[in-house]
């Protein structure tokens, strides 16, 4: 998981067209709900973090695991 995170994060990072696309959401999909299933964090988790910009919840979610 650590690997597809830091994957998706460069990919907003160094593609401006890759933000909403239809991979980016999936791949982001795919990552949260790993997270939620796996009891990682649970929803309140995310709903605290709600104005986050997806890179910085991405970078939240890869400090929980390191």
């Amino acid at each position: 998981m650590k690997k597809d995170i830091k994957k998706e994060i460069h990919n907003l990072n160094n593609n401006s067209e890759y933000w909403g696309s239809e991979k980016n959401i999936n791949n982001e999909t795919k990552i949260y709900n790993y997270f939620l299933e796996n009891k990682i964090v649970n929803q309140d988790w995310f709903d605290y973090r709600i104005k986050y910009t997806n890179i910085e919840l991405l970078e939240n979610l890869l400090k929980l695991i390191k």
